[in-house]
């Protein structure tokens, strides 16, 4: 009976031990205010570093090799590529934000039918809400993004080109996706619910972008909303390369014609 009694306490004992543990793991890996307000602090300090870094390199070859490399990277597309670097950098030195974002990609949400209705009705909101702002009400200029990213200074060659489409469709939709949706509305959906956090990541994302503060913002409402019914952000990076893809072919077309 002793011998019952001992083990039945003992697994009592390693029971609780082991709620104990799960519930420290969830506590460490809570967001808090500060975890996530250190994102934002590290990506800046890492995106200072890299800019000085680089300055330092642009300074050495125009000295020593006669090269202006500080042309080159203030250039959108050298630009974008520093940016997804420093972007890189910041998810890898912080692990709390790496396992937030954990489960957020459940590329499952692609299998299934009705997210490519979301997706046609994403679409048609997104394009008739920017044709009636800029063609219509013209409350903004269409093809501000040529001089706004110095496109009509970039020479159009092979390289340039396939440089600026892995900007603008491949690492701006997935950078800004994961900021925006997966960790702002993430964090704040938690916080303050869904509603809210759809439309202060909505507001914030429309304010990342001069010239199209109006048009983006609901552009952001969209991927929000595709997020919330999907849960997953798949599918807004999905949308988000897609209309970048149209966008992209339409500005450089633009630029090519003069």
């Amino acid at each position: 009976m002793k011998k019952g009694f001992d083990f039945s306490e003992n697994e009592i004992i390693k029971g609780i031990n082991q709620d104990q543990e799960v519930q420290l793991k969830l506590h460490n890996n809570e967001m808090t205010w500060g975890k996530f307000s250190l994102f934002f602090f590290m990506y800046i300090a890492i995106m200072v570093g890299v800019t000085i870094f680089a300055s330092v390199i642009s300074i050495i070859t125009e000295r020593v090799f006669n090269i202006d490399l500080l042309s080159y990277i203030q250039q959108i597309q050298y630009s974008a590529l520093m940016e997804l670097l420093v972007f890189i950098l910041t998810l890898l030195a912080l692990k709390h934000v790496r396992e937030f974002l954990k489960g957020k990609y459940n590329f499952q949400a692609l299998k299934k039918w009705q997210t490519y209705v979301y997706l046609v009705v994403a679409y048609v909101v997104v394009y008739t809400a920017q044709y009636l702002i800029i063609h219509k009400l013209e409350w903004e200029q269409g093809g501000s993004q040529v001089g706004l990213f110095g496109l009509d200074e970039i020479s159009l060659n092979t390289i340039n080109v396939l440089l600026l489409i892995v900007a603008f469709v491949v690492i701006a939709p997935i950078t800004e996706e994961v900021i925006f949706r997966g960790l702002i509305l993430g964090f704040l959906r938690e916080k303050i619910g869904i509603i809210p956090a759809i439309l202060i990541s909505s507001l914030l994302f429309g304010l990342g972008h001069p010239g199209h503060h109006l048009s983006t913002t609901i552009m952001g409402l969209t991927f929000g909303l595709l997020y919330y019914r999907t849960k997953s952000i798949a599918v807004p990076i999905v949308f988000h390369m897609i209309w970048n893809a149209f966008a992209t072919y339409g500005i450089l077309s633009l630029v090519a014609s003069g």
